[in-house]
């Protein structure tokens, strides 16, 4: 092992020079002050310093090996003839490797020298290993933060310091409370994630994090304890990732799975409805007599329009009055009534409020999708379609109705043409 004296006795100096040949080990320099220290570390770059703590000068041989170890990490035996409290104490600040107390024989120099040349292999090892974890956590796509027993933090990477709005360095020292705030996500309720792991079927439940700058971010996290070898709390290690991107990314998977499920039901009603109106139109050219074709008019309506209250109203031109003649659901006509002004209009009104024209064939104060779809004989009004929704159904409904309406219409024009000598 290379090997550099610093010590101000030029005896001492030699004799230690003469021991350290003998057991090994080569002396590169020897030197009389810290500053003479500092100078020959940095020409010589030794593996170890044998150190006097008192010496001459400005630079004392405590200060000369604080400034080896931060700046060359190389190890420090300091020599001293001195053993009283405040001597080791300020010793001890520096770190120093060994520890020799004056006088001491070549026995003592050497397992100084070992255990010296021993803990510095483990410091790299560690300094090493820190570097690895560190690197590790800095260049990993998760957020993580570090903190000590008191919940103080003690490292931020930069991808949980972007997330959080700050820098990885400004928080250090800081409690964890103070950057990290985490909330419910359907409730805004605060929760105590930051002390515990919430899981969701084995899984971490994504949570809301409130950031510096105002944003809030749905990010899944756990939370590993640091436990030394006798059980005792050194912190924990917190890591976590955003996904507010993947959620939005699901919720918008979810809504294309729910428009197309949709779809496919308005398809499907499509196909029914054309099946219903087939078999009405096959049966309309069959009938018998009016009451039948009433009826199947009826019973093509309760089947294409399961959800409205629909009435099917015909005009009897003897009485002047339009008669109810079947209905689906509650009937919206009870008893015959007058025609109204609005007779032979379609009218489709999808509103909240009283429609302001008053019509007999559809009561007042039903809010919501309401309908009167003339029925036509050879191009003459001789009856209506009302029919009433509670909610509007974009559309869908009114299409199916209007299709109803016009096939009735094609019915009775047909069977006036078999029948002529039938009335309503």
């Amino acid at each position: 092992m290379r090997v550099l004296i610093v010590e101000d006795e030029l005896i001492i100096a030699q004799d230690l020079s003469h021991t350290l040949r003998r057991i090994g080990h080569s002396v590169i320099d020897v030197v009389t002050s810290g500053e003479e220290a500092l100078q020959s570390v940095s020409k010589h770059t030794p593996d170890l310093v044998l150190m006097d703590i008192r010496l001459s000068g400005a630079v004392d041989g405590i200060e000369a090996a604080r400034h080896i170890h931060s700046r060359w990490g190389i190890p420090v035996v300091f020599l001293t003839a001195h053993a009283d409290d405040q001597t080791v104490r300020e010793a001890l600040l520096a770190e120093p490797w060994a520890y020799l107390l004056k006088p001491f024989d070549e026995r003592e120099l050497e397992v100084a020298i070992a255990v010296a040349a021993y803990k510095h292999r483990l410091e790299r090892r560690l300094r090493s290993s820190e570097r690895h974890l560190r690197t590790t956590l800095t260049s990993i796509g998760d957020g993580v933060i570090v903190t000590d027993p008191q919940s103080r933090i003690t490292f931020v990477n930069p991808v949980a310091a972007r997330m959080l709005g700050i820098t990885p360095d400004e928080a250090i020292g800081w409690p964890l409370a103070r950057i990290y705030t985490l909330v419910v996500t359907h409730t805004g309720l605060p929760t105590d994630s930051t002390t515990s792991n919430q899981t969701v079927n084995g899984l971490p439940a994504p949570v809301t994090l409130l950031t510096r700058n105002g944003e809030q971010l749905l990010v899944e996290h756990t939370i590993t304890q640091i436990t030394a070898d006798d059980g005792t709390n050194e912190g924990v290690v917190i890591v976590f990732r955003n996904v507010s991107e993947r959620q939005r990314a699901i919720n918008q998977l979810q809504e294309a799975k729910r428009q197309l499920h949709q779809v496919q039901l308005q398809l499907e009603q499509q196909r029914q409805s054309i099946n219903t109106l087939g078999i009405l139109a096959r049966t309309l050219r069959e009938v018998a007599s009016l009451p039948e074709l009433y009826t199947a008019i009826v019973n093509a309506g309760a089947t294409l329009l399961p959800d409205y209250r629909g009435t099917l109203l015909i005009y009897n031109p003897e009485t002047d009055l339009v008669h109810p003649v079947g209905h689906w659901g509650e009937p919206l006509v009870h008893r015959p009534v007058r025609r109204c002004t609005c007779w032979g209009e379609r009218r489709w009104v999808l509103s909240r409020t009283h429609d302001d024209h008053m019509c007999h064939f559809i009561p007042q104060g039903l809010l919501g999708e309401r309908m009167c779809l003339p029925i036509q004989q050879q191009h003459t009004v001789v009856g209506l379609l009302s029919l009433y929704h509670q909610q509007p159904d974009n559309g869908n409904g009114y299409q199916v109705a209007v299709a109803l309406s016009d096939l009735a219409s094609l019915g009775l024009s047909a069977f006036a043409q078999r029948f002529t000598s039938d009335t309503p």
